[in-house]
C-alpha cells in the first residue's frame, strides 16, 4: 500500500524532509526524461515538423496545413508503384527541375507519380501543401523559414496536389520559386487535371504528361503482392478465384482509378483468412468505402480486441512491444468486459483466444511494425523489441478518430489514467502526451476528469503526468492561455501546496519554453514556500529550461539559483534546487568523452560561469544544509569521474579550486578531506580511488605541499 497524504502533516513534507514514495515508480534523469518527453510528441502527438510550423498563414489565404506526407501515401508507392508505358520518358522530360507540374487524366494515378518522383532520392522528406496554399507568397514564407531556429530539413520534397486558385498563377510565379528551391536543393511536385486551363503561357514549360496508366488488375496485384508479402504467382491465383475474379470486374467496371485498384488491394488484405477471402465481408466494406484509406483501414479493424491494441499503439507507440499488448488487454477488460464464465458445467473457452493471430498478422492489420533498438530501464540499456505504426502520423490520427467518433471517452479517461500510475516513465510521458492530445479536442472535459485530480494528487508522478499532458495545448497559442489559467488557479492558492508544485511543473514543461524570464520569475517566488514537494517541482522545471536550451538558458538559470543560496529566505529551497540540477543533469560531448555532470562541463566549457558555479559549490558546502545530499551529490560526480580522466580532471580542479582560506583547517576543505575519507573507505562496496587520489593531489598542489 502506498502512504496515505490525505491528512495534512501526516508526513513531513519540508526541503530538508525525504520522500517516502521516491522508489515507488521508475524516474529518469534530467536529460533522459527531456529525450522521452520529445519521443512521445513525435511518436504520439505527431509532432514532426516542430512548435507552430504545421500551420502558417500564407497572404490572405485561409491558414494552410504543412504536413510530413503520410506512410500510407507514400510507403505503398515506394514499394508497389506499378510504371506506365513510357515512365522513363516521363523521368528525363522532369530531370533536375525545381518545379514539375504534372497533368494527367483524373484517376490515372498523378498523386502516385508525384510522390514517386519525389522519393529520388529516396531519404528526401517529403511535405503536403494544402490546395489553398498561396503560391505567390510560398517563396517568400520558405525563405523566411530557411533562416529561422527550426528550419525545414535541406532537399525537402514539396507535394501539391490540384491547387484551388492553379487557373490565376502566372508564370512569374513558378520562375520566383525555383530560384528559392534551389537554393535548399528543394523540389515542387503540382499535380492538374488533364483539362486544367493554364492561366498563363510560360506555364506550359513546366507541364509534364503522364501517359496512360497500366491495367487496373497489374495494379492491384502489385500492391497485394507489397502488403501480404507474398509471390506474384500466388497473388495470381488468388486474383483468379471465379467469385473474387467476378467481384473485382464489378469493381473496376464501375471505379476506373487507380486508387480503386490500391483501395480495394487494401481490403482484400484485411478479409483474407489463410488463402479465402471472405466475399461478403468484401463487398458490404466496399459497399460502405470510405474516401479517406485511413477510415477504410481502421473501419476493417475485426474486433474489439484488435481496435483496443491500434488504440493502446497510438498511445505507446515506440515502446516495446510487450507494454503496448499489456495495455491493450487493459483497454479491453474496459470496453469488452471480462468473460461471465462458463453455462452449466461445461467450461467455455477463453472469450478472447490468445492464438488467434500472430504478431506478423497483427502487424499487417495494423500497419505497424516491430523494430529492435535499445532502451534505457532502471538497470541501464537493454535490448528490445519497439512496436510503432509505419506511418508518422497514424498515432495521433487514431487517437483524434476513436474520441471523435465513438462513445468511449469516459472509458478511455479511466484508462489513461491508470496507465498514468505505470512504474515506468516512459509509459507514464506517452500517456500524458495521448492525454494532451484528447485535450487539444475538449479541454474542460480532460481537465475536469483527468489533469486536474492529477495535478492536486499526493503522488508527485502522476502531477508530473498532468503537467506533461498540458504542455501538448501549451504549443498552440490559441490554447496556451487556457493552460495558463489553469496554472493561475494551482499557483496561487496558498493552501494547497501539491497544486502549486504542479504549476511550478507546467512552468518548466509547458510555459517556459516560450517565456523562459517570466518563468523564472514566476518560479523565484515559489522557493520561499519551505515544502519539499514545491522545491522539487522547482528544481525539475529548471532542468527542463536547461535541457530545452543549454546554451541559452544556462546563465539566466545558474544566476538565479545562485542568488537563491545567498538570500535567507530561500537558501534551503535554493540548495535544494542545486543540489538537485547537480545530481540529475548530465552532458555526453561527442566523441568517445565519457558521460559529464552537466554543470561540471559548463564550469569547464564557459569561463564566464565557472566562477559562479564555484561560488555556488562553496556556498552550499559551507552552509551545512542538506548535509547527506550534498555527499550523495558529490559522490555521484566521484563516479562519473572515477570513470574518465578528462572528467577527473575537472572535478578534481574544481574542488581545489573552491574559494576560501587555504589549509586544512578551512571548514570547507575539511568537509571534502571528509568526503575523500568516504570514498576511500575500507568499508565502501563502491570505493573512488582514483578519483580521491587526484583530489587529494589538488588540493596539496593548492596548499603548496607535496
Amino acid at each position: 500500500m502506498l502512504p496515505d497524504f490525505t491528512a495534512e502533516g501526516q508526513f513531513k513534507t519540508t526541503v530538508d524532509s525525504t520522500d517516502p514514495d521516491a522508489s515507488r515508480v521508475e524516474g529518469h534523469a534530467g536529460r533522459q526524461r527531456q529525450q522521452s518527453i520529445e519521443n512521445a510528441r513525435i511518436k504520439v502527438a505527431g509532432d514532426m515538423v516542430g512548435g507552430d510550423k504545421l500551420v502558417f498563414a500564407l497572404g490572405d489565404a485561409e491558414p494552410a496545413p504543412l504536413q510530413a506526407l503520410a506512410a500510407w501515401m507514400s510507403e505503398p508507392v515506394r514499394h508497389a508503384f506499378v510504371a506506365p508505358d513510357g515512365w522513363d520518358s516521363v523521368r528525363s522530360a522532369v530531370g533536375d527541375r525545381r518545379v514539375v507540374v504534372l497533368r494527367a487524366d483524373p484517376g490515372h494515378g498523378k498523386v502516385a507519380a508525384a510522390i514517386k518522383m519525389l522519393q529520388s532520392p529516396p531519404d528526401r522528406r517529403i511535405f503536403n501543401l494544402d490546395r489553398n496554399v498561396d503560391l505567390r507568397r510560398l517563396g517568400h514564407w520558405l525563405e523566411n523559414d530557411a533562416k529561422s531556429d527550426d528550419p525545414l530539413p535541406h532537399a525537402a520534397g514539396f507535394l501539391l496536389c490540384e491547387p484551388l486558385a492553379w487557373g490565376h498563377v502566372p508564370g512569374w510565379v513558378l520562375q520566383q520559386l525555383e530560384t528559392t528551391l534551389e537554393k535548399s536543393d528543394a523540389r515542387l511536385v503540382l499535380t492538374v487535371t488533364a483539362d486544367a486551363a493554364l492561366g498563363d503561357p510560360d506555364l506550359t514549360k513546366y507541364v509534364v504528361t503522364l501517359p496512360p496508366p497500366q491495367k487496373q488488375t497489374t495494379v492491384l496485384a502489385a500492391h497485394l503482392a507489397w502488403s501480404l508479402g507474398r509471390s506474384q504467382d500466388t497473388i495470381e491465383r488468388l486474383l483468379t478465384e471465379p467469385e473474387l475474379a467476378a467481384f473485382t470486374e464489378r469493381v473496376f467496371a464501375a471505379d476506373r482509378s487507380m486508387k480503386a485498384a490500391a483501395d480495394l488491394a487494401l481490403m482484400i488484405g484485411q478479409e483474407l483468412d489463410g488463402a479465402t477471402v471472405d466475399l461478403k465481408r468484401l463487398e458490404r466494406r466496399w459497399a460502405e468505402r470510405a474516401t479517406e484509406d485511413f477510415e477504410i483501414w481502421f473501419g476493417g479493424l475485426p474486433d474489439v480486441q484488435t481496435r483496443c491494441l491500434a488504440i493502446a499503439l497510438a498511445v505507446l507507440n515506440g515502446l516495446p512491444y510487450e507494454m503496448v499488448v499489456y495495455a491493450a488487454g487493459h483497454l479491453s477488460d474496459r470496453l469488452d468486459g471480462p468473460h461471465d464464465g462458463s453455462e452449466g458445467d461445461h467450461p467455455r473457452p477463453p472469450w478472447r483466444d490468445p492464438f488467434w493471430a500472430t504478431r506478423g498478422e497483427l502487424l499487417r492489420l495494423l500497419r505497424a511494425r516491430i523494430r529492435t533498438t535499445t532502451v534505457r530501464g532502471p538497470f541501464g540499456s537493454a535490448p528490445a523489441e519497439v512496436m510503432e505504426y509505419v506511418g508518422e502520423d497514424y498515432a495521433a490520427a487514431v487517437l483524434t478518430r476513436v474520441w471523435s467518433e465513438y462513445r468511449i471517452q469516459v472509458p478511455l479517461i479511466r484508462w489513461l489514467l491508470d496507465l498514468a500510475d505505470n512504474p515506468s516513465e516512459d509509459v507514464r510521458i506517452w500517456t500524458a502526451t495521448a492525454l494532451g492530445v484528447f485535450a487539444k479536442q475538449a479541454f474542460d472535459f480532460v481537465h475536469r476528469n483527468a489533469i486536474a485530480p492529477m495535478g492536486i494528487d499526493n503522488k508527485f508522478w502522476l502531477r508530473d503526468v498532468a503537467a506533461n499532458a498540458l504542455s501538448v495545448p501549451a504549443g498552440s497559442p490559441r490554447m496556451r492561455p487556457l493552460v495558463e489559467s489553469v496554472v493561475a488557479g494551482w499557483y496561487g492558492n496558498e493552501n494547497n501546496r501539491l497544486g502549486q508544485a504542479t504549476a511550478a511543473r507546467v512552468w518548466g514543461t509547458a510555459l517556459g519554453v516560450h517565456n523562459p524570464d517570466r518563468a523564472l520569475n514566476v518560479l523565484e517566488r515559489l522557493t520561499t514556500i519551505d515544502d519539499r514537494r514545491v522545491a522539487k517541482g522547482v528544481a525539475d522545471s529548471l532542468a527542463d529550461l536547461l535541457l530545452a536550451d543549454e546554451a541559452g538558458n544556462a546563465t539566466r538559470v545558474l544566476r538565479r539559483v545562485g542568488s537563491w543560496l545567498f538570500d535567507d529566505r530561500r537558501a534551503l529551497s535554493g540548495t535544494y534546487v542545486f543540489l538537485a540540477l547537480a545530481e540529475n543533469l548530465t552532458s555526453e560531448p561527442a566523441g568517445d568523452a565519457g558521460t559529464w555532470p552537466m554543470l561540471l562541463f559548463i564550469a569547464d566549457q564557459r569561463p564566464e560561469l565557472r566562477d559562479k558555479l564555484l561560488a555556488m559549490w562553496h556556498r552550499v558546502i559551507q552552509s551545512g544544509l542538506l548535509a547527506d545530499t550534498t555527499a550523495r551529490v558529490l559522490a555521484r560526480w566521484a563516479d562519473l569521474a572515477e570513470a574518465d580522466a578528462d572528467v577527473r580532471g575537472a572535478f578534481a580542479n574544481m574542488l581545489a579550486a573552491l574559494p576560501g582560506s587555504v589549509g586544512r583547517f578551512d571548514a570547507v576543505e575539511l568537509n571534502l578531506r571528509h568526503q575523500l575519507s568516504q570514498w576511500l573507505a575500507p568499508d565502501n562496496l563502491q570505493p573512488k580511488m582514483l578519483t580521491a587520489y587526484a583530489v587529494e593531489a589538488e588540493l596539496a598542489k593548492r596548499n603548496g605541499s607535496r
